[in-house]
């Protein structure tokens, strides 16, 4: 793919590769790639989401890095220890009612 320049590139026009030229969900994965990397602090990931908004990088590249995976590992790792300690009746109890 050309390299485009943030600056140059119009959020709209943006189709990243497993979107199938969807651009409503191109925006929104770009999106939530840029607040991952927002929440996340890591200047490597921020890299890697801007080489995906640029052109230079697919998101199926993006997920086959060292980079994500050690990120992954990072977030998901509590919330599978928070989950040893949850029943499935806690589960149930926490969910929304689907009458209200």
């Amino acid at each position: 793919m050309p390299h485009r320049n943030r600056e140059d590139t119009d959020e709209s026009e943006i189709v990243v590769d497993v979107a199938r030229g969807d651009t409503t969900l191109s925006r929104e994965i770009v999106t939530s790639l840029r607040s991952i990397a927002d929440a996340t602090g890591d200047p490597a990931f921020a890299k890697l989401v801007e080489q995906v908004t640029s052109g230079e990088l697919g998101v199926r590249e993006l997920a086959g890095t060292e980079v994500f995976s050690s990120m992954l590992d990072r977030l998901v790792a509590p919330v599978f220890e928070s989950l040893k300690e949850t029943t499935f009746e806690d589960l149930v109890e926490e969910r929304p009612d689907p009458q209200m």
